[in-house]
């Protein structure tokens, strides 16, 4: 899609964004802990938790697909969520990157190292519950070995991947304008494997959220810019949390998504029966082929009844397209069933892609053949070291205040003497 398409998008003076994870030299930054550092750090910290929840769900996902016990699987999430807070909370605003974070929760995750850190911050915070809930079950030590592997797993792409973390490490681009101002965002994933699939989920999922939050703060609750997500292969991707209600508010928001299935049984196997509402909310369907009986009958079925009148003067009926014709439908020519809103279904031919002028841009009657846009040759960031241990010294020595105080107390208790009666609370 790239090569077919960057040429044209350039050419049409969008800012192209690319984020490369087959090639990592050649690709954008993009900082997934970013966003909701400032959110949280700007005092929203709902909507930061919020977040966190949203990309924390992606990491755990292809965990949750692999096996129908996830009682390990949960207490895992819930144990990388305080983590995830207590790093958010201390770390510095250019020390907020995965890179930072895998390295603390490997070096943490043990149940002396957990400990310790639910010791350091206010009880009653979210994180002191999360941290809480892994120490002090029943069988704790091998119940936290079982956590420990599963949070390991979810966060092993990273700690395997040191230049992928580099590239996760900083942004160099601001989700919240791809609603302001022309912009095309290609993600490239390898196709072989589905190993880094999550990250796909994890992006769309943030850039949805912010975009919804930033239409809010519009009169008129849209945005100003048409946001189309165009998800090909869209079964192949981790399961998007919230998917059905997501692509039911997005077109109030000037929002749309584009679906791209090889197969029905895909959708339900990820969506279960909330593919049905994706389905449903989904106006236009372009049918190229399908082995899957049901969904031919569904789709013959939606297409309706034609009406004819027999030689012998009575009026029958038959499917308007049969499960046959469907199955017989001319890839040569491009032959395609289109069922728009609430017009008639319709059999036409559509182009392919390479019959497209997406490689020709005509500014000035004059044609001119526009090559792939060059992916941008960046030098992977330099990522300032998260000191785990100064972090904890700090706290004990009354050097900075107690992780989560504010939280569990307001600010306005702190106002008159505020580090001591942060440390005699």
């Amino acid at each position: 899609m790239y090569n077919k398409t960057s040429g044209l998008v350039d050419a049409k003076g969008y800012k192209t964004v690319v984020l490369n994870f087959r090639d990592l030299y050649n690709s954008d930054f993009w900082n997934p802990l970013k966003l909701p550092y400032e959110v949280y750090h700007s005092g929203k910290r709902d909507e930061a938790v919020s977040l966190l929840n949203d990309f924390l769900n992606a990491l755990a996902e292809p965990q949750r697909n692999a096996t129908k016990d996830i009682y390990f699987i949960e207490l895992a999430y819930s144990m990388s969520l305080a983590y995830m807070l207590f790093f958010i909370e201390t770390a510095a605003p250019d020390e907020a990157n995965i890179y930072n974070f895998a390295s603390f929760f490997a070096s943490k995750c043990t149940p002396a190292a957990t400990e310790e850190l639910y010791n350091c911050v206010a009880k009653g915070s979210i994180a002191s519950v999360n941290f809480k809930g892994v120490l002090t079950n029943k069988e704790a030590e091998k119940t936290f070995a079982n956590v420990a592997s599963c949070g390991y797993a979810m966060i092993n792409p990273f700690i395997i991947r040191p230049t992928l973390c580099k590239v996760l490490s900083e942004s160099s681009f601001d989700v919240r304008n791809i609603g302001k101002e022309k912009t095309a965002v290609y993600i490239i994933v390898p196709d072989e494997k589905t190993t880094l699939h999550f990250l796909v989920t994890a992006f769309i999922k943030q850039t949805y959220e912010a975009l919804i939050h930033e239409a809010q703060l519009l009169a008129d609750k849209m945005l100003p810019v048409r946001l189309n997500f165009l998800l090909d292969e869209f079964c192949n991707i981790p399961t998007i949390p919230d998917m059905a209600s997501m692509i039911s508010a997005a077109r109030s928001r000037n929002m749309r998504f584009f679906l791209f299935a090889q197969g029905m049984h895909q959708m339900w196997n990820k969506y279960e029966e909330e593919s049905e509402t994706i389905k449903g909310n989904c106006d236009n369907w372009v049918f190229l082929t399908s082995r899957e009986y049901e969904l031919l009958e569904e789709i013959s079925n939606l297409c309706g009844m034609s009406y004819y009148t027999d030689f012998d003067g009575s009026i029958k009926s038959r499917q308007l397209i049969s499960v046959s014709e469907l199955q017989r439908l001319k890839k040569e020519t491009g032959e395609a069933l289109i069922l728009h809103g609430r017009n008639y279904p319709f059999v036409t031919e559509l182009p392919d892609i390479d019959d497209y002028c997406f490689k020709t841009y005509k500014p000035k009657k004059t044609s001119t053949v526009k090559k792939p846009a060059k992916f941008k040759e960046n030098k992977l960031p330099t990522v300032k070291y998260y000191d785990i241990e100064a972090v904890i010294n700090d706290v004990k020595n009354q050097k900075r205040p107690i992780p989560f105080c504010f939280e569990v107390f307001g600010e306005e208790k702190f106002m008159e003497n505020p580090k001591k009666d942060i440390f005699d609370w």
